[in-house]
């Protein structure tokens, strides 16, 4: 929060849409504050939240101390609030404006190229940030500063030469100063109690080629809190915000089994009054894991757990980097819920060179999934997106994807525009079947995690027999149903 006793910052988290409310918590703002709140009064401004953001980051600048405006934004929609965000700063003020965050990291010479944006910072901005405004506060242009080391992770208008900032160990970063803000708003409902998301870990040494970390660089190096940091972290949230289940969003969880035996232990040990869900698990770590392990780590109290299935297809799987195969995943699947804990998948379409066949394969894993026993969500199948740093990007600028030339143009880029994605190797016709399968596939998971609906299970399980004959022969022709869901989603996206 801003006293304005010392010179202040404003930090602006963008809005996007989940379809049931997002509520993420922004650690990656929030660890930017780390050594921030030293030296600068810090405010926190989340689009989600303040429906009168603009009155408030007006109010903000007219106190005439703030010494910089940054914002993070994802490819995609998070984008027009970013710089609805930078051209308001820019058309009531002089205020410096700071990109930061997936997508200016991954194309930042374009994003500095916008007109309201004077930098970006490039990769992890705990230690880059704080140097940027303190050199701003004492009216030094970083221009000149050519000797500073924060200089080489940061871009402006004419520079061209970056290195990817990143935090070789995260164990040697304080706690994210989460008692500054008003971080009761990211608590949320769960069938577990209040829920709270939380990140561990950083990047994933796996090469999956729809993913940026597949670019290689600094950040998709793995890097995780020490087992006792973890746990300590998860302690003191419980206890200063009254949690009681967290969702853990790392990338990867699983990397250093070491590590994840620790937390385990300890959390036995400690005996928590939370429960958890792992939000990041690949087939290729958890295939290592005996049932007695899952038993211990359901004791510790995990009760959800997310993982990448992507295709049944092996052919795909080695196509975007998958080192897995459908049996591992009814292995890890069966070993799962005879623990207790629920298994959640994700999978994908419009891989390239993607065959009917190769879909009708998920679909059959996803059925036998279904019918495993036990509480399985087995997830949608969702099309791709051929997001900038993947290498699969590459493979869509070999083929004849044609980039925006602007940051405006990104903000489309996304599934919600699929259908007016240019992706020339697919027809209109293909893009409308994938859309197609998809809403499907949500129909025929009426317990969907991401959905807490209850007109949508009953609706999904009164279809369920029409839903499941239509996914099985892949026939999607006369289908009224996905075209009202997207419908309903597409008028909730452009609110």
């Amino acid at each position: 929060m801003s006293s304005g006793r010392n010179p202040g910052v404003i930090l602006f988290n963008p809005a996007t849409w989940r379809g049931v409310g997002d509520t993420t918590a922004p650690w990656g703002l929030v660890s930017l504050c780390t050594f921030l709140v030293d030296h600068f009064d810090v405010t926190l401004v989340d689009q989600r939240f303040d429906k009168d953001w603009q009155e408030t980051v007006r109010r903000l600048l007219s106190r005439g101390n703030i010494v910089l405006a940054g914002t993070t934004a994802m490819t995609g929609l998070q984008l027009k609030g970013a710089l609805e965000f930078m051209k308001l700063v820019k058309g009531c003020s002089d205020v410096p404006t700071v990109f930061g965050g997936v997508h200016a990291s991954i194309l930042p010479l374009q994003t500095v190229a916008h007109e309201a944006v004077d930098y970006v910072v490039v990769g992890e901005g705990e230690n880059v940030l704080p140097a940027l405004a303190g050199a701003l506060a004492r009216g030094v242009d970083p221009r000149g500063d050519s000797e500073a080391e924060y200089v080489r992770s940061v871009v402006w208008k004419g520079k061209t030469d970056f290195e990817c900032a990143s935090v070789a160990d995260l164990d040697a970063l304080p706690a994210p100063p989460h008692s500054l803000f008003a971080m009761e708003r990211y608590v949320g409902a769960s069938p577990y109690g209040r829920m709270l998301s939380v990140l561990t870990s950083r990047g994933c040494p796996h090469g999956c080629t729809f993913c940026i970390h597949s670019a290689r660089d600094a950040r998709s190096q793995w890097r995780a809190m020490s087992a006792e940091k973890t746990v300590d972290l998860l302690f003191t949230l419980a206890s200063d915000l009254a949690v009681e289940h967290f969702h853990i969003q790392d990338d990867n969880f699983f990397v250093s089994t070491a590590r994840v035996e620790k937390v385990v232990a300890l959390l036995n040990e400690r005996r928590p009054t939370f429960t958890w869900t792992l939000g990041g698990a690949h087939v290729a770590h958890l295939k290592h894991y005996s049932p007695d392990f899952f038993r211990t780590m359901r004791s510790a109290g995990c009760v959800r757990l997310l993982i990448g299935a992507e295709s049944a297809s092996q052919e795909v799987l080695s196509r975007v980097g998958k080192k897995q195969t459908p049996q591992q995943v009814m292995d890890i699947n069966r070993n799962l819920t005879e623990a207790g804990i629920r298994p959640i998948y994700s999978f994908i379409s419009g891989v390239p060179d993607e065959t009917d066949d190769d879909l009708r394969a998920t679909v059959e894993l996803m059925a036998r999934l279904r019918k495993s026993g036990g509480q399985v969500d087995v997830g949608t199948i969702k099309p791709l997106i051929f997001y900038p740093g993947s290498t699969l990007y590459s493979w869509a600028l070999d083929n004849g994807f044609v980039p925006p030339e602007t940051v405006e143009g990104w903000i489309g880029i996304s599934w919600d525009h699929y259908l007016e994605l240019p992706y020339p190797w697919l027809s209109q016709s293909r893009r409308r079947f994938l859309i197609r399968l998809y809403y499907y596939s949500l129909l025929w998971n009426p317990d969907y995690h991401w959905v807490s609906s209850p007109l949508f299970t009953g609706a999904a399980r009164m279809l369920m027999p029409l839903t499941e004959w239509r996914l099985k022969r892949l026939e999607f022709r006369l289908g009224l149903l996905p075209s009202v869901l997207r419908w309903i989603q597409h008028i909730a996206l452009s609110r």
